[in-house]
């Protein structure tokens, strides 16, 4: 008796449980059916290739930026490398389906069923999407019909640099983004109210991030009137690794060249020996400063002060060919009067002798 009645006290635990569980987690009638149908009907007649609103007014596409990191910049290639989130808005009528307000968050393959704007940046280099663990890429729908397209990517943007006070120098880099295609008579891209976000959390080795600002404008080009909107970022650059890697390795060198006016200047070994290290030290330095720049043809403020203390250097084992030549001159000099002396002596005394006899 006392196992029957534990048996059947276990059953009608099992049995409370399940109608808890329904009652208290309904499932939507048809609710996961209803999102199917409605991706069919909506996708059923789509044209991908015509554009919302396709023959009326331009389609505007909201666009707003996130910035994950700063990667890198490089001088010698006139380029910077950054990770960023682009969000692009837009509506698009076709895609309505209800007149309450409901959102449905799609995989980034449903981007490829419907029209996206060709958004590209005019001043890229190399870019590539990740995909890890999978595309990096989102689309939002609400049932009006607005979509907001979501991708995360890496890009290496060209800018071009101006490197007359380097590294006492501000750069000044852009993010172009523009329509590959479409005009301004089919799209207008605009920025959001908020348009970029990260920027003060962004960190750069070398540069500080002075201040950043967007504009829009229109580019005329062969083939009509874009709309290109610009973010643009001011970057300083920070001095305190060229004050310990190029600027004080340099004052030193120029002042243990100094040291060899102290020596001996008949210690030739050691003056010479000194000497040409400096300048070759020096001549190091230089070499490892112009190979992280470009091959540019203009003067830059750190190439001045290289030659500069190379000049004191190569004065100071001047200086010492100088101090050289004049002591060993003088010494021969010397020694060739000191020879003639005897000559005009010995001819001094001879006449004398003769004066006397006679």
């Amino acid at each position: 008796m006392g196992g029957r009645k534990a048996m059947l006290l276990h059953l009608l635990e099992i049995s409370f449980f399940f109608t808890l569980s329904f009652c208290q987690f309904p499932r939507l009638p048809g609710q996961l059916d209803n999102v199917t149908h409605i991706l069919k009907d909506i996708l059923g007649n789509y044209d991908i290739r015509l554009r919302p609103d396709f023959g009326g007014p331009p389609l505007y596409i909201g666009m707003d930026l996130t910035i994950a990191s700063f990667d890198s910049i490089s001088e010698v290639n006139m380029d910077y490398t950054i990770t960023l989130y682009l969000n692009q808005y837009w509506q698009d009528s076709r895609l309505a389906f209800s007149n309450d307000s409901y959102e449905l968050t799609l995989t980034g393959d449903f981007a490829d069923k419907i029209w996206v704007p060709d958004t590209f940046f005019a001043n890229d280099k190399n870019s590539f999407l990740h995909q890890v663990t999978e595309k990096n890429k989102m689309v939002r729908l609400q049932s009006d019909g607005h979509i907001v397209y979501g991708m995360r990517f890496t890009t290496t943007l060209a800018c071009m640099m101006d490197l007359h006070y380097y590294p006492l120098d501000s750069q000044n880099c852009t993010v172009e983004i523009e329509s590959y295609g479409y005009t301004v008579r089919d799209v207008v891209m605009y920025w959001k109210p908020y348009p970029v976000v990260g920027v003060e959390d962004a960190k750069l080795p070398q540069f500080s991030i002075i201040r950043y600002e967007t504009t829009d404008r229109s580019e005329v080009l062969a083939t009509g009137i874009y709309q290109r909107l610009s973010l643009s970022f001011e970057l300083k650059r920070n001095i305190g690794y060229f004050i310990f890697q190029t600027y004080l390795p340099s004052i030193l060198i120029v002042m243990l060249s100094w040291v060899s006016f102290w020596i001996n200047h008949e210690a030739t070994s050691a003056r010479v020996a000194l000497g040409i290290t400096t300048v070759l030290t020096m001549t190091t330095i230089s070499t490892g400063v112009r190979s992280s720049l470009p091959r540019i043809s203009y003067v830059k403020a750190i190439d001045i002060y290289l030659v500069m203390c190379f000049v004191f250097v190569f004065a100071a084992l001047l200086e010492y060919a100088a101090v050289n030549y004049t002591y060993w001159g003088a010494r021969a000099k010397k020694k060739v009067r000191k020879a003639k002396e005897p000559e005009v002596s010995e001819a001094t005394y001879s006449v004398s002798k003769c004066v006397y006899n006679t």
